[in-house]
């Protein structure tokens, strides 16, 4: 009884004191490296058939920690072995961490956490775990100023405010989890980025390169099925805001912006998972419907009167041999049901899929894993929004964006990314990863019809940058409502990126912590950069234009198209990003 009572005071302590103030290491941080390491066991075949739902609860790290000392080769044994010293042996650890990137323009960029604590904990026999960490920052640059190559976002979950000393911006980070249940179901609720689907980098569906946002989530395994849920409370911006970079501590932020989601996964072998995926993205009240565990949201929409903005897809798991995995993701956001029925291919494909391939030899050697992915976002996905004037500085509630970055992958819509990937462990302590991607971007308006150019030039308030601020709707309708160009334009921006990233992580012996070393490098070759630029509109209003005849407007229409052209065809920039950072934990 007595110790029931204390485990009752502890709870309550625990959740005073840090659940409004720490933000989570490894149960509330899907970026942190267990989960590199858990890719690599995931390939192997060592682990199979995990939650399609991240970040997972300490009950879920311990067990696939423990199945991989129990079964995997000596070196994994021992990288799973330092992993569940660092997260289980102690319940609290301090320190601090430090981090600098420089150009070859002399940019600079320094940050420092100047008190970081990490905490994982169980409570009431293991079934209640809790995890968090704090961060106090100090940095020169905002997180949308840092220093990053094309498709890569900030690992900062801060907000902007008006706490500075000299050139440094002084930012707290807080996230936190706490999960009830055990390694087969579960509720977690807490603040912090999320994952969801096979590839753990930068998912279609939820990317934990997004800021950080409230979740509540739901999962329930079985041998042969698992079915997840989750709840995401976001943060509305503007289509303006987004599409004029405007800068983070001017950006508006508008509560009330929520991603619902779910999936039902079926495994019935170790090799084979196959799964269906919804949900909704919506805003400006909440919906209860959306809350309920066996629904299907589409349907539920339609009771709305289709006031918001649903999606469905399918992923799935491979692996067809030992050490082999194959993954893929279709995710769509709109489709042409009448076409496709009737096999009409060149229609309407708002989408944005996935397709991996990834090895790991399971004998011990310097390779952990080499892998391959193709990533694609066709024309206007994740570009949604309300009907109201093509007023784009009103709220959006139903695009893909939170805070102003992308729950999805981080590309716009008509674009794709080729990446590979060498994962090599020379050391047991240190990892080297061999980095090689193309990004390719197009502006959908380049090719128009003529009636939406029309509509662009006699009209104010549309965008047409290309970016996810530039959506369909149209008060003459949906543009390109019939096919999809993806990637057809005549001006394509490419951007090939080649580096590495080495991490060292060794012990601490005497305190029981552990300390972090990481240099990265980045060469980035961004042709015809000017396509991606935000802002950079083709078509714009022209006053009087409302008046003009067609031919006016034509010659008006031909004449930015000229100027945008000229402004982006040719504009190249290289950079080589060069990154050091430490971390100190006791």
């Amino acid at each position: 009884m007595k110790k029931l009572l204390a485990e009752i005071f502890l709870s309550v302590c625990l959740l005073v004191f840090f659940i409004p103030s720490v933000s989570g290491q490894v149960a509330a941080d899907p970026n942190d490296y267990f989960y590199s390491d858990l890719t690599v066991w995931e390939t192997m075949g060592l682990v199979n058939n995990l939650p399609a739902a991240r970040p997972y609860p300490m009950q879920l790290v311990e067990e696939i920690l423990e199945e991989v000392i129990n079964s995997a080769p000596e070196r994994e044994r021992r990288v799973a072995q330092a992993h569940y010293k660092r997260l289980f042996g102690k319940s609290f650890t301090i320190g601090g961490k430090v981090s600098a990137t420089i150009t070859d323009d002399m940019d600079k960029q320094l940050d420092i956490s100047i008190l970081s604590a990490d905490f994982n904990h169980y409570l009431f026999r293991d079934l209640l775990s809790i995890s968090g960490s704090f961060d106090l920052w100090a940095v020169n640059r905002l997180p949308d100023e840092e220093l990053l190559p094309t498709g890569t976002c900030s690992s900062k979950d801060v907000v902007a405010d008006n706490a500075k000393v000299g050139p440094f911006w002084i930012l707290p980070s807080f996230n936190s989890s706490v999960a009830l249940g055990t390694s087969d179901y579960y509720l977690i609720a807490g603040l912090m980025r999320g994952s969801f689907g096979p590839f753990h980098e930068d998912g279609v569906i939820v990317s934990p390169s997004a800021t950080h946002s409230g979740q509540i989530s739901f999962v329930f395994r079985r041998p042969k099925w698992t079915f997840n849920t989750g709840f995401y409370g976001l943060s509305a911006t503007t289509d303006a805001d987004y599409s004029a970079s405007v800068s983070m501590d001017d950006l508006s932020y508008y509560p009330e912006k929520f991603l619902s989601l779910h999936s039902l996964d079926f495994h019935p072998f170790d090799w084979l998972s196959v799964s269906f995926v919804e949900s909704v993205m919506y805003g400006g009240r909440i919906e209860p419907m959306y809350m309920l565990p066996l629904t299907v949201y589409f349907l539920n929409q339609g009771l709305t009167g289709f006031n918001d903005n649903s999606y469905m897809g399918g992923m799935f798991t491979i692996k067809p041999a030992t050490g082999w995995k194959i993954d893929g993701v279709i995710y769509a956001d709109d489709l042409s049901f009448n076409d496709i029925a009737t096999l009409q291919w060149d229609t309407k494909w708002r989408l944005a899929g996935q397709l991996g391939v990834s090895y790991a030899p399971r004998k011990g050697n310097i390779l952990s894993m080499i892998s391959f992915n193709y990533t694609l976002v066709t024309p206007y996905t994740y570009s949604h929004k309300e009907s109201h004037d093509n007023d784009a500085s009103l709220p959006n509630y139903q695009n893909y964006l939170h805070a102003g970055t992308s729950m999805g992958a981080a590309l716009e819509p008509n674009s794709d990314r080729f990446t590979l990937r060498v994962k090599t462990r020379p050391l047991e302590c240190v990892d080297v990863d061999i980095v090689g991607s193309l990004i390719r971007h197009a502006n959908v308006n380049e090719d128009m019809e003529w009636k939406f150019i029309k509509e662009y030039i006699t009209n104010p308030g549309y965008i047409t940058d290309g970016t996810i601020a530039n959506s369909s709707d149209t008060s003459v309708g949906h543009a390109r409502f019939y096919d999809t160009p993806f990637l057809t334009q005549d001006t394509i921006q490419y951007v090939w990126q080649a580096g590495f990233d080495v991490l060292c992580r060794l012990p601490v012996l005497k305190s029981g912590g552990y300390m972090v070393f990481k240099l990265g490098y980045r060469f980035e070759a961004n042709l015809n950069k000017g396509v991606g630029e935000r802002g950079n509109n083709i078509y714009s209003y022209v006053e009087g234009s409302e008046n003009a005849t067609d031919e006016e407007i034509k010659n008006i229409a031909d004449g930015q198209l000229a100027a945008w052209r000229d402004r982006v065809s040719g504009t190249a920039e290289f950079n080589n990003y060069i990154s050091v950072a430490f971390e100190y934990f006791y």
